[in-house]
């Protein structure tokens, strides 16, 4: 069953459309799933060039939001057997001979690398292996949580070794077992997507918007997804009807491991939005740097699924949260 925009969400749709219009996004796309029903909404063009109308299967760069396949290939690994949530690094990878970081400590992001931005580094190092011997390795976990790309540039690592195949092989492999037919790795051709950037006059589309995963191949463990709003929202019902793991596996990436307020994290999903209003403690989510933005909330059987290419309009954009925040009003706000 399909519902209507503001059955569900309790608003109008006029009001994401002037919210495009007025620059959150050049276009963005919807889709809910729930047990009251399905919604699916777009609004806006690719750019202010593209003019194509926007629709839930237009592909869109999902950047961060690929932390979370390569989670869930991770936990995989977990109820395989082959990895273990407490075991140290330094049992699969030799980056971390000297260091006591556990698996659960880089899904979490307690591994606190201090490390240059990977955009820069990759410059000089445009391979993921050469890369990851130039950051240096935290001797312990750090209390509180500091989120980077760098520990999931070790867990698509980890992935790739103990499957013994290229992580984007492992990538595809899932992608095509969650029957996700519109979405796609950045390394791959004939993508046709919305322009993520104005990049020192080049119109960047088509092309992982992550500078060190572009330069590294177009794929690693922290961006390089593209999908659509529909795929989306498919791949995080995956995670609530357990397609993705074991219901014993899949508890523990939504439990909250945070030490402190506002640092709420479950393995991989953040268990709050940094900067953004309160949400309900029951919700799970995670974001990307484009714009995009995927929550679930397990108790309610519900998936929220938001795509946009923000960064059009410059870094600085921050009016497209509004569209994030349209999107969770049905979620009561509070912990």
């Amino acid at each position: 069953m399909t519902v209507r925009i503001d059955d569900f969400l309790g608003i109008e749709a006029g009001a994401i459309d002037d919210l495009v219009s007025r620059g959150a996004s050049p276009g963005c796309a919807m889709a809910v799933s729930s047990p009251e029903g399905r919604f699916e909404f777009a609004s806006g063009t690719y750019s202010d060039v593209d003019r194509r109308q926007t629709s839930t299967h237009t592909l869109y760069d999902v950047a961060s939001i690929t932390k979370l396949f390569t989670t869930a290939l991770v936990l995989r690994l977990f109820d395989e057997g082959k990895a273990s949530l407490e075991e140290r690094m330094n049992e699969y990878l030799p980056h971390f001979k000297d260091s006591a970081l556990t698996v659960r400590d880089l899904l979490t992001h307690r591994a606190r690398m201090i490390c240059e931005p990977l955009s820069k580094m990759a410059i000089e190092t445009p391979n993921i292996f050469a890369l990851a011997e130039r950051i240096p390795v935290s001797p312990a976990a750090s209390a509180h949580f500091f989120y980077q790309n760098a520990t999931f540039l070790f867990l698509g690592m980890l992935v790739e070794k103990l499957r013994g195949k290229a992580f984007a092989d492992c990538l595809l492999e899932i992608i095509r077992e969650l029957g996700l037919r519109e979405t796609r790795i950045g390394s791959e051709n004939g993508l046709d997507a919305p322009p993520t950037e104005i990049r020192r006059g080049e119109v960047w589309a088509n092309k992982t918007h992550d500078e060190s995963s572009y330069l590294c191949g177009g794929v690693t463990g922290y961006a390089g997804i593209f999908a659509s709003a529909c795929d989306l929202v498919q791949f995080g019902r995956a995670w609530l009807d357990f397609k993705i793991a074991s219901p014993e596996t899949t508890g523990k990436a939504f439990t909250n491991y945070g030490e402190y307020p506002g640092e709420e994290q479950g393995l991989g999903w953040f268990n709050t939005l940094p900067r953004f209003p309160a949400l309900s403690g029951d919700i799970f989510c995670h974001s990307g740097y484009t714009g995009p933005l995927l929550a679930v909330n397990p108790k309610k059987s519900r998936v929220y699924a938001l795509c946009c290419n923000r960064t059009y309009y410059g870094r600085g954009n921050r009016l497209y949260r509004e569209l994030w925040a349209y999107m969770l009003a049905s979620e009561p706000a509070g912990r």
